[in-house]
């Protein structure tokens, strides 16, 4: 299994910050201040009980109201921005009633000079007690995904009236060098030729990697180099389009999720309808399971599981198959004895069971989707009457307006763009108003050629070497493999050019070796698959050898992802992908619309 990116930022949080601070005239109990930035990036890792579990009594945001604890020692946990050094030194404004006894003061990066002077010549420098810089600046939110949460960067960075982006772009160096840090890594970097911005962020951050290693003393990276590839938005414009059918993909696609945050209504046994919030990420062992499993699996899984369940525990009533996941759920609301494992189940079963609910309306449209997208049909073929079934969606007037437009962005993306009078004639067939064709104008600053024959920038295509694995046939709504999968694949069989992807530096002359380790089963002894039971005890092989880290500037989908976890459980090697942000379909869209106002 691949090194934890979550677990190694939890340790890092909990090790080299809250267990330091061991206040005795508490008996070791202190605060815990932060500010927006610096809580996402603890709850991205860690949840709450892990941190009031090391004695710490509150957790409270720096820009809140807060009662003073001036007996308590508090750890101060910022990012080093001017709002957040500001509102530190008004907690020490006065002299005779400080907010709290004494300050640890912890940085997610440098502190600006302008701000350490600020700091210096106010009362609170006089409480600090404790002052480090973790170098922890980037969200963990998966075992293998991590983002920077920089929600704009496709206007900030594409924008052609984006005033100045290079703060932006040295922002992002700054977080990526946090990630290698953490990771104990200072990687070989190569970058995309694709757009210009794949450059220039690839140099800063070498710049900054190579300071850390001259400054930083007590930084020893791996002996065995990782690569660092930085890829960008025009790589693959479409991926963003395309509608997925993995669990996780469709879900954040389809309903109103905010911080992965599910809301549902559930029916207790009274018969009261209660609201219902969960969270979906990788505390939940069941969700982690079947996140990547195409929706028709996860419904067959999930029933198949529970009747497993039933009949292990002996649940006599339930001697045979439930059948539907409707089924299920009446089997759940009436076992109050299993209630914890019955809960995991009723968030499932009822979420599959809405992302099921919703894929015949959407079938037609994923089989036009895959053959625009892949070139061909399921059957390898010239996909036919392709503009005819285009027509008969756009002209259809239940088509929800969202679909049309990213099913027409696909069209003009698969056919190297379309000749005006199509682009009118099929714009107005649609029912796509002037202002939102500004988003088909602007995928031009992504590089997509929007008029049929001009002449644009050949996207860069890395070679197609992956050979299909034995029985692993995909459903047809599901043939498209992101750019980013067959880049990856191609350097970890080091057959990715550098004539197209080049280094920062010169090319190694000794390359580390990405022999992948002997593959072994993840399932132990036991046949349930491992988000069954967390109790199962695994047979599991840590990976080793050199560790890939991509990066997507400009936002990565759940598609991408997935297809990165499918690589690293294939080649049995630690891989990573992170990007400025999590990329949905109608924020693509969105923030298309801004790039530039015609």
């Amino acid at each position: 299994m691949a090194t934890s990116l979550r677990e190694l930022c939890k340790d890092r949080i909990l090790n080299e910050m809250v267990r330091t601070i061991t206040p005795e005239a508490s008996n070791g109990w202190k605060a815990l201040i932060v500010d927006q930035d610096s809580l996402r990036i603890i709850s991205a890792c860690c949840g709450m009980f892990d941190i009031m579990e090391e004695k710490v009594t509150v957790v409270e945001k720096i820009d809140n109201p807060r009662q003073r604890l001036p007996n308590l020692e508090a750890i101060y946990f910022l990012t080093p921005t001017a709002q957040s050094i500001d509102l530190l030194i008004n907690d020490f404004k006065k002299k005779s009633s400080p907010h709290y006894l004494a300050i640890h003061l912890f940085l997610t990066s440098k502190l600006p000079d302008v701000e350490f002077k600020k700091l210096s010549a106010s009362l609170a420098v006089h409480r600090i007690k404790t002052f480090k810089e973790i170098n922890l600046e980037f969200l963990a939110i998966e075992s293998q995904s991590f983002h920077l949460d920089q929600n704009n960067t496709l206007f900030q960075l594409f924008s052609p009236d984006s005033i100045d982006p290079t703060e932006e772009q040295a922002k992002i160096a700054t977080r990526l060098v946090s990630l290698c840090v953490s990771l104990n890594e200072c990687p070989i970097i190569r970058f995309s030729r694709s757009h210009p911005v794949s450059a220039m962020i690839a140099g800063f951050t070498q710049e900054k990697l190579d300071n850390v290693m001259r400054t930083v003393k007590s930084f020893k990276p791996n002996d065995d180099r990782s690569t660092l590839l930085i890829l960008d938005r025009t790589q693959d414009p479409l991926a963003p389009l395309i509608h997925e059918f993995s669990y996780q993909a469709m879900v954040y696609d389809l309903f109103d999720i905010e911080n992965d945050k599910f809301s549902f209504d559930t029916v207790t046994n009274a018969g009261a309808t209660l609201k219902k919030d969960v969270l979906l990420g990788e505390t939940d062992y069941m969700w982690s399971g079947l996140r990547h499993q195409h929706i028709a699996d996860v419904s067959t899984n999930l029933t198949t599981r529970l009747d497993e369940f039933l009949k292990t525990n002996q649940v006599s009533q339930y001697g045979q198959h439930t059948g539907s996941l409707k089924e299920a759920g009446e089997v759940v609301r009436s076992l109050p004895q299993y209630q914890e494992m019955m809960g995991k189940y009723s968030v499932h079963i009822n979420l599959a069971d809405r992302a099921s609910a919703k894929f015949p309306e959407l079938e037609q449209l994923a089989y036009l989707e895959q053959d625009l997208a892949t070139g061909e049909d399921a059957n390898g073929n010239s996909p036919k009457n392709v503009t005819g079934r285009l027509s008969n969606y756009l002209s259809d007037f239940s088509a929800e307006k969202y679909n049309k437009i990213r099913l027409l962005m696909m069209y003009i993306i698969s056919q190297d763009g379309i000749k005006e009078e199509d682009r009118r004639r099929l714009m107005e067939m649609a029912g796509i108003s002037q202002s939102e064709q500004n988003a088909f104008t602007n995928l031009r600053y992504l590089g997509v050629t929007l008029m049929k024959g001009a002449k644009g920038k050949k996207p860069i295509s890395p070679p197609k070497n992956r050979k299909s694995e034995s029985g692993n046939v995909p459903y047809e709504v599901s043939r498209y493999v992101p750019v980013v999968k067959d880049i990856a694949e191609n350097i970890i069989n080091e057959t990715l050019p550098s004539a197209d992807f080049p280094f920062v530096k010169e090319e190694p002359i000794a390359r580390a070796t990405n022999a992948p380790v002997s593959k072994v089963s993840l399932k132990g002894k036991s046949k349930q698959p491992r988000w069954a039971d967390p109790n199962v005890q695994v047979e599991e092989t840590k990976y080793s050898g050199s560790k890939l880290i991509i990066f997507v500037i400009g936002g990565m989908t759940f598609s991408e992802m997935r297809s990165i976890y499918e690589l690293s459980s294939h080649y049995k090697k630690n891989i990573y992908i992170g990007s400025t942000n999590i990329l949905l379909p109608k924020k693509y869209i969105d923030q298309l619309l801004t790039l530039k106002n015609e």
